[in-house]
């Protein structure tokens, strides 16, 4: 498994230029894309370079999770491809920040597929616990989108949905890529 490696963008990343821009190359790099927005519930910390320390991790520990899932389809013969992982937070809003991970939904299988959206929600739940140590509950609202650009006039609504979900979010906003999950 290749080590992460994340590349967060300047701090003009928030404009909302720059998110169309982010939004459109996870689109236009998987036409078959997987949102889970979600709030991340994290301990006090004194500084918000704490707090950004803690995403970060948080970040890494989700990016290894989703590698584990991905070898383990793998190894069951089923189709399992790398991913780059982008996310979208609210980096002035702690300790409830908003979160928005974009991935090749074919990484994690069918889309409507309850066992994979709750393994995400599984390893959003661990990865909090492992960076913060706290209760399961470090992780709420988990809200799926799938957008599909190969299926005909399904395109529009969940884009939309995505959109109004990074708009939701209190600016400024952070965007980053980790590196791509393959085994």
């Amino acid at each position: 498994m290749n080590h992460s490696c994340s590349e967060i963008a300047g701090a003009d990343s928030s404009t909302p230029t720059t998110i169309r821009m982010f939004l459109q190359q996870a689109i236009d790099h998987y036409p078959r894309l997987a949102a889970f927005s979600f709030t991340l519930g994290l301990p006090y910390r004194e500084s918000v370079a704490d707090y950004r320390s803690l995403i970060l991790r948080f970040h890494t520990e989700v990016w290894q999770r989703i590698g584990e899932y991905s070898w383990q389809r793998q190894q069951a013969r089923k189709n399992s491809p790398p991913t780059l992982l982008r996310w979208v937070w609210e980096s002035a809003s702690a300790p409830q920040c908003r979160m928005v991970l974009l991935l090749n939904l074919d990484t994690l299988g069918k889309a409507h597929d309850e066992s994979a959206q709750q393994a995400i929600s599984e390893m959003f739940s661990d990865a909090c616990l492992t960076v913060t140590g706290a209760e399961r509950n470090g992780v709420t609202n988990i809200t799926p989108v799938i957008l599909n650009r190969s299926c005909r006039g399904a395109f529009a609504t969940p884009f939309n949905q995505l959109k109004a979900k990074v708009q939701e979010m209190r600016t400024p906003l952070t965007t980053a890529r980790t590196g791509a999950v393959n085994t």
